[in-house]
């Protein structure tokens, strides 16, 4: 798949953690970020879709819980 540089910034105890898995690993932090940013949208995907069947409407969590009984 092509590929496109992009420069950012990320807090400081992602980036440690990024390094030491890459490092641990010897894969290039890029694949990680990649692969974090494609679970992230896959999920955000998911989502809409829930969202959109339920035409929309959110149940708060205090009404969930009413609902179920907790």
């Amino acid at each position: 798949m092509p590929t496109k540089p992009l420069s950012i910034t990320i807090d400081k105890d992602i980036s440690e953690k990024l390094n030491r898995i890459s490092s641990e690993t010897h894969r290039k932090k890029s694949f990680y970020v990649n692969e974090a940013l494609r679970v992230y949208f896959e999920e955000l995907e998911d989502y809409e879709i829930a969202l959109s069947r339920r035409g929309g409407k959110t149940t708060s969590l205090k009404d969930s819980k009413k609902e179920l009984g907790l």
